[in-house]
């Protein structure tokens, strides 16, 4: 772009750059060559861009190209992968690659342009496997934004108001037709809360049936609540309340709870060479009952 651009020309540059980032790094599909024109309405109003919910927008699209991606037949998967290594990278430091450089704001910005070990990747999925078949309870790093280091650098308004309170929300995330639920009431964990057996799941299944190849006129009607349901994330309704753990191992409840409902181990047997027995840690607390409530609208 010319340095001496007149100010239209720049927001058209500036309109074909977000029109880039979302269909080749934000919301890319597996082909990740083409982006999909129901983005381009968005950008007709360049004064409303900033005040769209991207963030959540980005969440969705990548909880549904995860959802997609188990099925056996699927080989690749769409979604910002550069948020979700990142999310790996701090929650597992062992995986991260090894960097010296400060922590910089965004900050998977951290690990650009660096690259792992270049082996075959049947090694590289037999050694992830047993890397998490033999993860420790304190290997994995539940409140990992909480290091000074990282809080020095990520802009005040992100922890604070309006952005603050809405980490401990359960509500739907939408992305035009299709709707994914951030079920943080399965995770207390991360906010160093007392995790239970968690309440059963909203069967979503209507909503993953939905494609962009149907007509989607319905949809802003047809989604309503769901939509009122987001408009109002901020009120008390679909807030968790946080009961402090002092320790965030696995409470006694919660361990046979998971363990009666996952597989969990991904290497085989002879890998390991020990009799995977359940044995419960030591000093993990009795019980901590059920996760809190957050009730959403019934499913169409």
């Amino acid at each position: 772009m010319p340095l001496d651009s007149p100010e239209d020309a720049v927001v058209r540059y500036a309109r074909c750059y977000i029109m880039y980032l979302l269909g080749g790094v934000l919301l890319p599909d597996k082909a990740n060559n083409t982006v999909h024109i129901c983005y381009l309405p968005l950008l007709a109003n360049y004064d409303a861009i900033s005040t769209y919910s991207w963030g959540s927008t980005i969440l969705c699209w990548l909880y549904r190209a995860k959802c997609l991606a188990t099925d056996y037949n699927v080989e690749g998967m769409s979604g910002c992968h550069t948020l979700l290594m990142s999310w790996i990278y701090f929650r597992l430091p062992f995986w991260a690659l090894d960097v010296t450089s400060p922590y910089t704001f965004p900050l998977a910005t951290r690990w650009a342009g660096k690259r792992g070990k270049n082996d075959y990747a049947e090694q590289r999925l037999q050694r992830h496997r047993l890397r998490l078949d033999t993860l420790k309870v304190d290997e994995f790093t539940w409140m990992s934004y909480r290091d000074a280091r990282i809080l020095l650098r990520v802009p005040a308004e992100f922890l604070g108001a309006p952005h603050g309170n809405f980490y401990i929300a359960v509500v739907p995330l939408i992305l035009f037709r299709w709707i994914e639920i951030v079920n943080i009431d399965r995770v207390m964990g991360q906010f160093g809360g007392k995790q239970g057996p968690s309440n059963p799941p909203l069967n979503i299944d209507t909503f993953h049936r939905q494609s962009a190849r149907n007509d989607d006129g319905w949809w802003p009607i047809c989604l309503q609540t769901w939509f009122e349901v987001w408009v109002n994330r901020r009120t008390v309704s679909y807030r968790l309340q946080i009961d402090r753990a002092d320790t965030l191992h696995p409470s006694c409840d919660y361990y046979m709870w998971y363990c009666a409902r996952t597989k969990r181990f991904l290497s085989a047997p002879y890998v390991l060479n020990d009799p995977r027995g359940d044995d419960i840690l030591q000093g993990a607390p009795a019980e901590y009952g059920r996760a809190p409530v957050v009730h959403l609208p019934a499913v169409p």
